[in-house]
């Protein structure tokens, strides 16, 4: 998430012997519950396997008990057809459970994965039971806190789960439990430990041969620091699969979305984009003029020279600032220059016309406010960026427009800005931001992949846990207009593969970044993306 976090995820599983022997299938005479092992996943016979796989999203945002359209028997044929042999199935709660009626669980919920259990079955596919949308709140956009902040969904969340595990504790083709998807914990990563402790210990009182699959949170509202352990909550049990999603970079896989506010977010591979991993925040130009209030016409300001001394500062970015504007701010035709040691003009690091939210989005502390494009006004033409209605610190920034600043070189962010009905206490500029990160700078190739993986590769080993990477996906604008949506999942696979890191990749079917496209009918081959189901049914063989 991550700003409009709206992920799309899930996984099917391909079991296969660390190198893609010895393929373990529920229908191939193997009837035992496979388990964690070291970082390992084995089977009965202590042969290592491999989770691929995509995901059955369910069409859970829907609020839909039964999501009938969402797939059939023929799907699980289709998956088989694919070589993958595992099912990352999203639950909505109120599959089972009315708030009407807690505690007393729907018989038509039950009917549904009993039906599913058998189709799987049949084609030799494991089913991985995700708590997509728990009591509480849908968790990847943020606005999931009564799961953390009301004890009795807590209560009624760990029910379930228990019942969950009651029902189907000696049904070997669900392999495991994922307890909560993408959480977002209000506080501290403890809140969450303490829950997936207490959600597991109720599971195990009735099922001791389930795997649990223990999701990272994508972010912690508080913000701290991320521990030793990458933010996975490690609790106290011997069958636990620890999970992490990947959509990096994100403008690049999230891109052209109404519902992301990204714009244009560019090709892959592209050696001309800078990207980078484990990132933060650091200072900024914040002694650059700033916007008179009440209403102004088109004016044209230039930023102070910012000179880089301190080693720490790795990228910049523009970022158009409306704090506590009340009215509107409008900016245009913003340029970023540089400066030798000497102060001499040495390029145009950036320069842009504000006609369209390409890269933009727009972020406040407490929520307010608004930015975008406008067509209604402009300084040379009729576009702008806007900011309106803020009432604390906010900011559109562009992080696909990011540059390398030199030691010693200086940096000045110039452009035009206009207000109406703008705040007397407003705090309205241009800016240069600056982000820190210990991690190398990368260009977007693979490499940079790489980066983003190795580390959950790395903490598997040392640890000795097993690690899957329950979400990957790039949205359909990336296979569209020769953006290397298929190069990237490409890579993404070998690399998954090469850090002996289990896979799902979001999602089978929906409109945004499915296998099948479409929502509200079963899917139809002939609305597809079929070189991507290619790629699969080739690299899964």
């Amino acid at each position: 998430m991550r700003g409009l976090l709206l992920v799309f995820v899930a996984g099917l599983f391909f079991f296969t012997a660390c190198k893609k022997n010895n393929t373990s299938r529920p229908d191939d005479g193997n009837n035992s519950f496979v388990h964690a092992e070291g970082n390992l996943i084995k089977n009965e016979n202590g042969n290592a396997i491999t989770l691929r796989g995509v995901a059955f999203g369910n069409e859970v945002w829907s609020n839909k008990e039964v999501p009938a359209t969402h797939h059939n028997e023929a799907d699980y044929q289709r998956l088989k057809d694919m070589h993958m042999n595992a099912v990352r199935f999203y639950l909505n709660y109120k599959t089972f459970e009315s708030d009407n009626n807690p505690y007393s669980y729907k018989q038509t919920g039950w009917d549904w994965i009993d039906q599913n259990v058998a189709w799987a079955k049949k084609y030799g596919v494991f089913l991985i039971l995700n708590m997509h949308y728990p009591q509480g709140g849908y968790q990847s956009a943020g606005t999931g806190d009564a799961l953390w902040n009301v004890v009795e969904n807590q209560n009624r969340l760990t029910a379930l789960w228990a019942a969950i595990a009651k029902r189907y504790k000696d049904e070997p083709t669900i392999i495991g439990f994922g307890l909560v998807n993408e959480p977002i914990p209000v506080s501290s990563l403890q809140q969450w430990k303490d829950l997936a402790q207490r959600i597991t210990t109720e599971i195990r009182k009735e099922d001791k041969n389930h795997i649990v699959f223990l999701e990272r949170p994508i972010y912690i509202k508080s913000n701290p620091p991320e521990d030793a352990n990458l933010n996975f909550p490690m609790i106290n049990d011997d069958n636990v699969v620890y999970e992490f999603h990947d959509y990096d970079p994100h403008p690049y896989t999230h891109q052209l979305f109404d519902w992301t506010g990204l714009g244009d977010g560019g090709k892959y591979p592209d050696e001309s984009i800078f990207s980078y991993t484990n990132g933060s925040w650091y200072t900024a130009t914040f002694n650059n003029p700033k916007l008179a209030a009440g209403t102004t016409n088109w004016t044209h300001f230039e930023g102070e020279k910012y000179k880089i001394t301190d080693p720490k500062i790795k990228v910049g970015l523009p970022a158009l600032v409306g704090a506590n504007v009340q009215g509107t701010v409008f900016f245009d035709d913003i340029e970023i220059k540089e400066f030798d040691e000497n102060g001499n003009f040495t390029r145009t690091v950036i320069a842009m016309n504000l006609n369209n939210n390409n890269g933009w989005s727009y972020w406040s502390i407490d929520g307010s406010g608004g930015g975008a494009v406008t067509n209604n006004t402009g300084n040379s033409d009729n576009s702008s960026i806007f900011i309106s209605g803020s009432t604390g610190d906010c900011n559109v920034s562009n992080y696909t427009r990011l540059f390398i600043p030199e030691q010693g070189y200086s940096y000045q962010i110039n452009g035009y800005m206009k207000g109406e009905n703008v705040a007397a206490d407003s705090y309205c500029m241009l800016r240069i931001d600056f982000i820190t990160t210990d991690a190398p700078i990368l260009r977007r190739n693979k490499e940079y992949l790489r980066a983003g993986i190795k580390k959950f590769g790395d903490f598997s080993a040392e640890k000795n846990v097993p690690v899957y990477c329950g979400e990957f996906g790039a949205g359909v604008y990336c296979f569209m207009n020769d953006k290397g949506g298929i190069q990237w999942v490409n890579d993404m696979i070998d690399l998954l593969e090469e850090y002996n890191l289990h896979f799902t990749y979001h999602s089978y079917h929906e409109s945004s970044f499915g296998l099948y496209w479409g929502d509200g009918s079963l899917p139809d081959p002939s609305n597809a993306n079929q070189p991507l189901i290619d790629l699969f049914t080739d690299k899964l063989h």
